[in-house]
């Protein structure tokens, strides 16, 4: 039986050496007799005092003694075999005072033409003054030899330290020896372990050539770009250990290769809109070089409305990497769908091709061509559409994950011209940006705020009606304002207006959509365990009729809380909204969505 004797009674000390102590934690798992049980009490002696040592208690005085006598004594082995069971065992701790950061020297231990900067003490985080576990001597170290690998010394290492206690000052005095070696250029890049997928795809994504400037974030920035062709299960970056006959830095990329075939499924539900069913088949790697291609379809609407209002699509999309260089990239897509929202039918097609060119690991530019025909009824009539368009599009995104970011930001900016030689207005300019961006309040990103901010203008047209529906912003629903019905925080349809045949039937209650849009969300992303987690939101907006957001109309709100189950693909979101501002009788008094990944 083992308990703690700690000297001016410190709960925080004990918490230390009873969580340390293999004594405490394998009690209920004795050793192999007396020799055995000492042992251990001397391990936990070492253990105990560098758990102390790591909070800056140089000098702490630990030690542990069997029915009464000191394991630093010799006949400690007897008494234990001559004690009574359980032997009692005494844990006594005097922890002593926090030491202080005292004298501080970085030095070269060697000399060359080519010296780094000064590195401060203060800069690495060793204060004169200030505590002095020993975990921030350690991250003074690693942070010393990234700062030299970012001025361009790949080989920067720490040669010895020497930290020495001053019991009467109660200071550590701390020297640290560093050898920065050469200034190098990257040099050649190797790639291993490509069977199927042709290595110039890889070399095509390294971000620098032989002779430039080493830089450690260059060698992130390269795994990061491998990954996103989708082909590897594993991706292995590493610089050699010494330089090559001309002075640079060799590279080496050891990779494995993914399966290539893939199929899935996906579901979606929420009470506004209904089931999402979703399939899909896929190939990674289609001509040898990375190619990515894609058939699904999917069905949505479903359970909650008639059959008759049942949406359908099918989609093949295709990508080629590194078309002209290896951050050019061919985007192709061709689709087919049936909708029917409440605001308009539409049976269409569509075909699409883009050029996207990566200018950063976080910045990219895309420009492309777009056909688009549609038959559409809506509540100004049944019209044939045909839609040929130039869109370009600015993405940004530094995020740390896809499904679940935690820091970063997201965003997206879309400006689309189109001709239309079907019905409604010839011009049809369309704008639509969004900005997501994610703050956490600690490392582990338990506590993250996130935030969005969407809005969008159709500038051409003179009045809604000339704008094809499917082309028109909607607000409401899960992608939208949660609580609100699907698509019903929009524009309404006026009955007192004639409705032309072949329309939809028009009520006051039936959006048609509009020519203008601003959304805003935020939620509170708190983990309660690393698999469950709550979110508070709150989401806000509305579709405006003018080609401007117009204050004057309502502004809906709504607000709730979700449930995240986390898991190795992402979180699976379970959310409750009701409106808080701007209910009408069209909207649910609570909604709720399921889906993968966070709402945005």
């Amino acid at each position: 039986m083992t308990t703690f004797s700690i000297a001016g009674g410190d709960a925080a000390i004990e918490k230390i050496a009873s969580e340390t102590s293999s004594l405490k934690t394998l009690e209920k798992d004795p050793p192999p007799g007396p020799p055995g049980l000492v042992g251990r009490a001397k391990l936990d002696i070492e253990r105990i005092s560098a758990a102390l040592m790591a909070t800056g208690r140089y000098g702490a005085t630990v030690d542990v003694s069997i029915a009464g006598v000191s394991v630093a004594s010799t006949s400690a082995p007897d008494v234990a075999q001559r004690s009574r069971r359980p032997v009692p065992v005494v844990v006594r701790v005097d922890p002593g005072p926090v030491f202080t950061i005292g004298r501080v020297a970085i030095l070269a231990a060697e000399r060359g033409h080519e010296r780094p900067t000064r590195i401060e003490p203060r800069e690495v985080g060793l204060v004169t003054g200030q505590p002095a576990p020993s975990g921030v001597v350690f991250a003074a170290e690693a942070k010393i030899v990234d700062r030299l690998r970012n001025e361009g010394f790949p080989f920067a290492r720490v040669v010895n330290r020497e930290a020495v206690a001053d019991h009467a000052r109660k200071q550590l005095d701390v020297t640290i020896n560093v050898a920065s070696g050469p200034r190098s250029p990257f040099g050649e890049v190797t790639v291993n372990g490509t069977r199927e997928v042709d290595p110039e795809v890889v070399r095509g994504r390294v971000p620098f050539e032989p002779g430039d400037r080493y830089d450690p974030k260059k060698m992130i920035e390269l795994r990061d770009e491998l990954a996103k062709l989708d082909v590897f299960s594993s991706i292995r970056v590493k610089e050699a250990e010494a330089p090559d006959a001309q002075g640079r830095v060799p590279v080496v990329i050891d990779v494995e290769e993914k399966k290539f075939r893939y199929v899935g499924a996906s579901a979606k539900y929420g009470t506004t809109e209904g089931v999402s069913l979703n399939a899909y088949w896929g190939h990674r790697n289609l001509f040898g070089g990375a190619e990515k291609f894609r058939i699904e379809a999917g069905s949505s609407r479903l359970i909650t409305n008639d059959p008759k209002d049942y949406e359908y699509h099918v989609r093949t999309s295709f990508e080629k990497p590194g078309i002209w260089t290896g951050f050019d990239d061919l985007l192709a897509e061709v689709e087919a769908m049936r909708e029917r929202p409440d605001a308009y039918w539409r049976d269409g097609v569509r075909a699409a091709v883009a050029i996207r060119r990566r200018l950063s690991s976080s910045l990219s530019i895309q420009g492309g061509l777009e056909v688009e025909a549609s038959t559409i009824r809506d509540t100004f009539g049944e019209n044939d559409f045909l839609l040929v368009g130039a869109p370009i599009g600015v993405t940004f995104d530094n995020t740390n994950s896809k499904l679940d970011p935690t820091e970063g930001v997201r965003a997206t900016l879309t400006a689309a011209p189109y001709f239309n030689s079907g019905g409604g207005s010839s011009s049809l300019n369309i704008f639509k940006g969004q900005v997501s961006t994610y703050w956490k309040f600690d490392d582990d990103g338990r506590y993250v705020l996130a935030g969005r901010l969407g809005a969008g203008a159709i500038v051409g047209p003179s009045a809604t009606e000339d704008v094809p529906a499917n082309r028109r912003f909607f607000a409401g629903g899960g992608g939208s304002i949660r609580g609100f019905a699907y698509q019903n925080a929009s524009p309404k349809c006026d009955s007192r207006r004639p409705t032309p045949s072949k329309a939809l039937d028009c009520d006051d209650d039936q959006p048609i959509g509009g020519r203008s849009l601003l959304e805003a969300s935020a939620e509170m992303r708190i983990k309660i365990t690393d698999t469950i987690g709550v979110v508070p939101f709150v989401d806000a907006g509305a579709a405006f009729d003018k080609a401007y957001p117009d204050f004057g109309e309502a502004i809906r709100v709504g607000a709730g809380i979700g449930l995240r189950y986390y898991t190795a693909i992402g979180p699976i979101r379970f959310d409750v909204a009701t409106p808080v501002v701007g209910k009408d009788k069209n909207d649910p008094t609570v909604a709720f969505y399921v889906s993968v990944g966070q709402a945005f």
